[in-house]
């Protein structure tokens, strides 16, 4: 097909509910002489709280002969997907006090690299209080641009966290700005309502409510209003775009007949999962609804809703115990002794978390996109933690890592030491550049920055 559809495309039953289609290939933007078109690029931040044990990181930290400690163990079958990125400084040492927080709260606002303004909260270890920081987040701003480039795209970017129902200075990682204003961004923590905002109808007016409900107690299908449109929509595609549109066809009857399942019809949120909901906030339910999240990012990013998400296991500080691994003790206080046995839970935490990120590169590989690609070709997924080692409150010595096809975008398979004379702040700029945005060489407070992106990282 030449000509180009509209992202913005919705096939409309007799109710007048939209029904979006997926992002197919027909929707993507095509070179002028016609050439394959590619699928977006997209981003997605995944976070872990209280450092690690930064010796036992790596058994050998050769080039490509790298070799993983135990609790980076979980990432042994991604390596040739993977840029790890070791001892990055975050150079908060460069701001006068009174401008930087304590290790956690501004470690924990590493994606906003900015100083931090006048606020009521106390700085662990000082006599002395602090807002948060002063410039926008990279995810938000990275949505920014995105939205300023692709109308058709809905949402500036998605903030999740797992458990937490705090929003301050220890919980928030996300911050909207501008450079200069204080402006965090309290994140969605039920997965639930981040399905439902984002992919079901949220029509106030009570006659199409009313309308809907009635089909649905009647057992009728809301797709059944737009059959004609769809298979008139299908013979205008190539065999990939219909499969694709297939697919879509049959996730939203999925989540019709669960909508239709509810005791409470249209007024219920509707579960796009196949269990009782959650408790939200209990730590018991970290690793499902983790799960519930990754699947809301995979689903977001296949249907074109956005292409920035920020996703955070906790807040840093985080205290949770993880009782399936028979801790009786909060990680955070864990985290604070330097003896053999505390470091010892520590890599069994965070070899656990590790276990649970990784399933996200399972799910991104297995959802299509683009042409003949999954969104595991064009996502990179950047895992980060709040500090380097937590019992010091490093602020230096970061790992990052780098996940995914990234649109080949980075030369993966690799670990790159940079020994603390590279910033953090110059990873975010790589991370601009991946994205299509190469205008970005310094990204926050310039002291932060070393100058432009890191080296040695493209392809």
């Amino acid at each position: 097909m030449s000509k180009q559809l509209s992202r913005r495309m919705l096939l409309r039953g007799a109710a007048g509910v939209g029904i979006g289609l997926p992002l197919l290939e027909a929707m993507l933007p095509r070179s002028a002489s016609g050439a394959t078109p590619s699928a977006p690029r997209r981003i997605m931040f995944v976070f872990q709280a209280n450092g690690d044990q930064t010796a036992r990181r790596f058994v050998d930290s050769g080039e490509t002969s790298f070799t993983f400690d135990e609790f980076l163990a979980p990432l042994e079958p991604y390596r040739k997907d993977l840029l790890l990125l070791n001892r990055l400084d975050r150079r908060y040492g460069q701001f006068k006090p009174g401008e930087r927080a304590d290790g956690h709260q501004q470690g924990g606002a590493s994606l906003a690299p900015w100083k931090s303004g006048a606020g009521a909260f106390p700085i662990g270890g000082a006599d002395q209080t602090i807002g948060y920081v002063l410039g926008p987040s990279a995810d938000h701003e990275l949505g920014n641009r995105v939205l300023a480039d692709n109308p058709g795209v809905s949402t500036r970017h998605l903030v999740f966290r797992v458990n937490t129902r705090e929003n301050n200075i220890w919980d928030v990682s996300s911050h909207a700005g501008p450079a200069g204003q204080q402006s965090p961004v309290n994140p969605e923590t039920d997965p639930y309502n981040a399905y439902t905002s984002l992919f079901a109808n949220d029509s106030k007016d009570p006659a199409v409510v009313s309308a809907l409900a009635k089909r649905i107690a009647m057992k009728q299908s809301a797709l059944d209003n737009a059959i004609g449109e769809i298979g008139s929509l299908r013979a205008k595609l190539g065999v990939a775009d219909q499969q694709r549109l297939d697919q879509h066809t049959q996730a939203l009857r999925d989540i019709e007949r669960t909508l239709s399942e509810g005791s409470g019809g249209v007024a219920c949120a509707p579960l796009p999962f196949a269990m009782p909901k959650l408790n939200v906030y209990d730590d018991a339910n970290h690793v499902e609804l983790g799960q519930l999240f990754f699947k809301v990012s995979a689903w977001a990013f296949a249907c074109d809703r956005t292409r920035s998400i920020n996703f955070n296991w906790s807040g840093n500080t985080s205290n949770r115990v993880y009782k399936n691994l028979g801790m009786t003790e909060g990680h955070h206080d864990i985290s604070h002794v330097s003896d053999a046995e505390a470091f010892a839970k520590v890599r069994v935490i965070h070899k656990h978390l590790w276990q649970q990120s990784v399933t996200l590169h399972d799910l991104l590989k297995a959802t299509p996109d683009g042409p003949g690609g999954t969104l595991w070709d064009n996502t990179l997924v950047v895992h980060w933690n709040e500090l380097g080692q937590g019992d010091v409150h490093s602020e230096s010595d970061a790992l990052v890592v780098f996940a995914g096809g990234a649109g080949g975008h980075f030369k993966m398979g690799r670990l790159l030491d940079f020994q603390n004379k590279a910033s953090f702040a110059d990873m975010l700029v790589s991370c601009f550049h991946y994205m299509g945005f190469e205008d970005v060489m310094s990204f926050g407070d310039p002291l932060l920055n070393t100058g432009g992106p890191l080296p040695n990282l493209k392809a």
